[in-house]
């Protein structure tokens, strides 16, 4: 077991090592930018405008980015998309605080260039896996994205965040991504057409999956572009908000995987329901009061649990999603929930900054709980309609990256091969 476990790790590493680098990277780019506006003086309402200009770019590279990877390949355009996002990394150092459009275009071509990345090596990894493999390099392709994520997210500390060395600090980790890929002798993915879906059949398959995938955006993306400023509208120091971060982010890979057994145990709707519920009441009691002051590790416990709600959203939709599915229409609902999701993360940092503009940080809890309400009130409407599904019936549970959710390509479930007993192929 052991020797088999090794032998997946070093057939994949390369491709960890990048992974590693250029998400260390990018996650240290999403603390340092709303700080740095934060300093500057922008409206909250304009820092939640540009924030949520990187997932609009995150869905437009899930729409197009694949163009650009079949005509150049994916060695030149993993190349491309981290020379960009390098470059891009250096140029908000230098973009006038006077012209926030600069800003938005360049996290507009930022998340798009985060696409193209993520879906090179998620479609690198699914081909150096098996089908008894695949998961397990799941698996580690998980933990270094999470660890990576929470790493860059204390380099914050390192220096002063109105100098431009944390710029550099990112930038240096992004290109660094290169050369663990421009080494690798893998053999390039084919990345085939499937079948189509539309957006009423997917809705008239699972009404709580695909609601739930935008749902998942707006919490998602509202949090990684507000939380930082959350915090340090509370009175946090940039170290300990920067601690507030990283602790949600090893909530979500702490806490996906007992999920995943509760909810390959019990129908995936109560266990989506309840935990939105138990985050709904928490943070609403947060709301109320944040404002007279709260113990950090208190927060902290808080964010810990939050942080394990808010990453098992996303692949707990996909999963009662494919649950009501044909196998071969997997590949395409992944797609058209992930459109959804990043409609979702565009809409919810733009939402969140409204709000706070107006009420202050304490409605930054509000929102979240109020969306996490509605949603769970929702499903369990579902659920008095619909009978669940037998546990025969439905598709094991697979924990998911929620930052950028780009390619389905590494989950166990999509084989578009398969051909199996069920009926579903």
């Amino acid at each position: 077991m052991t020797r088999n476990v090794r032998e997946v790790i070093a057939s994949v590493r390369s491709l960890l090592g990048g992974t590693a680098a250029f998400v260390a990277g990018n996650s240290l780019l999403g603390v340092v930018l709303p700080l740095r506006m934060e300093a500057a003086g922008y409206p909250v309402a304009l820092t939640g405008a540009i924030m949520a200009a990187y997932y609009l770019g995150l869905a437009l590279g899930g729409l197009r980015g694949k163009r650009v990877i079949l005509r150049i390949g994916h060695i030149r355009a993993f190349a491309v998309f981290a020379a960009l996002t390098a470059a891009i990394t250096l140029a908000y150092a230098y973009a006038t605080i006077s012209h926030p459009a600069a800003w938005v275009l360049l996290r507009i071509i930022n998340g798009f260039c985060i696409a193209g990345l993520t879906a090179i090596i998620e479609s690198w990894l699914n081909t150096k896996s098996s089908n008894k493999t695949r998961g397990r390099v799941l698996g580690f392709y998980m933990l270094a994205y999470y660890l990576s994520m929470a790493f860059g997210q204390t380099l914050v500390n390192l220096t002063d965040v109105g100098k431009p060395d944390l710029f550099m600090l990112a930038s240096s980790l992004i290109v660094l991504s290169l050369v663990p890929i421009a080494m690798t002798r893998l053999v390039e993915p084919n990345l085939s057409e499937s079948h189509a879906l539309n957006i009423k059949d997917l809705y008239s398959a699972s009404p709580p999956g695909i609601v739930g995938a935008g749902v998942a955006g707006l919490i998602v993306g509202s949090f990684y572009a507000l939380g930082v400023v959350f915090a340090t509208r509370i009175g946090l120091s940039v170290s300990e908000a920067a601690l507030f971060m990283s602790t949600v982010v090893l909530g979500g890979l702490a806490f996906q995987f007992p999920i995943g057994v509760l909810a390959d145990r019990y129908d995936r709707r109560v266990v989506i329901s309840v935990t939105l519920l138990a985050v709904s009441i928490t943070w609403g009691l947060l709301a109320g009061i944040v404002a007279s002051g709260l113990p950090f590790f208190v927060l902290l416990s808080m964010a810990l649990w939050f942080g394990g709600a808010m990453s098992s959203l996303y692949p707990l939709c996909v999963a009662e999603t494919f649950d009501r599915l044909e196998r071969r229409y997997y590949v395409a609902a992944s797609g058209r929930l992930l459109m959804i999701y990043s409609i979702g993360a565009t809409l919810g940092p733009l939402f969140a900054s409204t709000l706070m503009s107006i009420y202050g940080p304490s409605s930054f809890f509000m929102f979240e709980s109020a969306v996490a309400l509605l949603y769970a009130v929702f499903v369990l409407v579902r659920i008095l309609q619909r009978p669940s599904l037998p546990v025969d019936k439905r598709e094991k549970y697979t924990p998911l990256p929620d930052a950028a959710p780009i390619s389905m390509g590494l989950d166990p479930r999509i084989d578009p091969d398969y051909e199996g007993e069920d009926g579903r192929v």
